[in-house]
């Protein structure tokens, strides 16, 4: 289960907060331990010397008993006074040396200096002479200094060991990998981008490393879209120089036939005429091409009658149709219009029935039928009567440089279809291109219809 990242101020803040109360908790601790350690040695001791009366209670007048008593006290720091009474006496019995006090001291009941008493009743002599033993303890008190330091060498002890620990924790979670994460940025600005981002518990430092991850990964898609697009932009040079050749070569033969008087100069005319508009279509096509993809101008979206965008794209295109003996059949209602960019639609018009004029054989008819799909939007199809899209070639058929085999003239350069899409996409219309059941291709313009 990953663990959620911390962020840079908890991290702070929590670091603070452990530093300033753990110590001094650490030291109340240790203080109370110690406390609580000198009491039970004070309360050891004491017991120790009433184990000792105890265990000698039978004979405890005994002069070596005492003597032993008195050995005992001094190891123990102990003053005591034991004083026996019985069912007809009481009596001193034993004094330490440093009991002895003036008469004054006594009547006042005084304790010595520096000392606390513990007062102790200890049952001695037999069942035929009972008698009581009773002992006046005195030690010394709790200093309190020793607790004390306990207490301050182990909060000070607990604030460097947490103080470690937090440093230890900052730099594995942040300095660490934010010199990592510096190298890796160094390595990207050398323009190598297989780097590996290093992870980190801390928030931001995690948010700067996916954020350099992810410049990295649109950094190399970047790269690898410019790669393939100047790929395609040699291609479409080198396709395009070609190209460019076919209608010239053709446009010169036919003019130079002119000149030298061979053949009819009409029919030498119609062709070169027709190359000519070949080339400048080529030209053009180029042209809307780079245009497109380097400028990118503003749209001047307007209200159109599909019909009349239908009419001014296959008129421009009737001498290259009555060169190839074709014609177009318009069908569609006159008050249906949409809303586009008119001259990038006709353009885009002009292209498509460039492409099915190209591909229909010599009499075939191209069908241009327009209809209201519903409240919002209209379609446009364009049908040809010639082989068909390629099945391979029908999924890129919109890609710069893809041509099909033509049945009428040249195959141009591949930019047609491709300028016709960009165009009409550019103004939340879709084109897209098929194969008829009964033969021959069908593109269809989708556009946004208006009242």
């Amino acid at each position: 289960m990953r663990r959620s990242p911390v962020r840079i101020r908890a991290f702070i803040l929590g670091a603070l907060i452990v530093l300033v109360l753990l110590p001094p908790l650490a030291g109340a601790s240790a203080w109370l331990v110690e406390r609580d350690r000198e009491r039970a040695g004070i309360h050891a001791r004491l017991n120790t010397v009433v184990g000792y009366i105890t265990s000698h209670r039978r004979d405890i007048q005994a002069s070596p008993v005492l003597r032993g008593l008195g050995v005992l006290t001094d190891r123990l720091d102990v003053l005591a006074r034991l004083v026996i009474a019985g069912p007809s006496e009481k009596r001193l019995l034993f004094v330490s040396p440093s009991l002895e006090q003036p008469a004054q001291a006594k009547l006042l009941g005084k304790l010595p200096a520096g000392r606390d008493v513990d007062h102790r009743v200890v049952p001695v002599g037999t069942a035929d002479a009972p008698a009581l033993v009773v002992a006046d303890l005195y030690y010394r008190p709790l200093a309190g200094s020793a607790a004390a330091l306990t207490a301050l060498l182990s909060g000070v002890v607990v604030f460097i060991v947490l103080l470690a620990l937090a440093v230890w924790l900052a730099g594995r979670w942040m300095v660490t990998p934010l010199a990592r994460l510096s190298a890796q940025v160094d390595r990207v600005a050398g323009g190598d981008l297989t780097i590996d981002v290093p992870r980190s518990r801390i928030g931001e430092v995690a948010n700067v490393a996916q954020a350099v991850e992810g410049m990295t990964a649109a950094l190399g898609e970047s790269a690898e879209r410019r790669a393939e697009a100047d790929e395609a932009r040699r291609f479409l040079v080198t396709s395009i120089a070609h190209d460019l050749r076919t209608p010239l070569f053709a446009l010169r033969g036919h003019l130079q036939a002119i000149r030298t008087g061979l053949g009819d100069p009409a029919v030498h005319l119609d062709r070169a005429e027709a190359r000519a508009d070949a080339l400048e279509r080529l030209i053009g096509n180029l042209f809307a091409y780079t245009r497109d993809d380097f400028a990118q101008p503003a749209l001047t979206v307007e209200r159109a009658p599909v019909a009349a965008l239908v009419h001014e794209a296959t008129a421009g295109l009737e001498h290259a149709a009555r060169l190839g003996e074709n014609t177009f059949v318009l069908e569609g209602p006159e008050s249906v219009a949409v809303s586009v960019d008119r001259d990038r639609v006709k353009r885009a018009l002009t292209n498509i029935l460039d492409n099915a004029l190209r591909h229909s054989p010599s009499g075939a008819p191209v069908e241009v039928r327009w209809v209201a799909v519903d409240a919002s939007t209209v379609q446009v199809s364009v049908r040809d009567h010639g082989p068909g899209i390629d099945p391979e070639l029908l999924p890129h058929v919109f890609d710069p440089g893809i041509r099909g085999t033509p049945v009428n003239g040249d195959d141009g350069a591949g930019l047609g279809l491709a300028i016709a899409r960009r165009l009409v996409e550019q103004q939340d219309a879709t084109l897209t291109a098929g194969n008829r059941a009964d033969g021959g291709a069908e593109l269809r313009l989708v556009l946004r219809r208006v009242e």
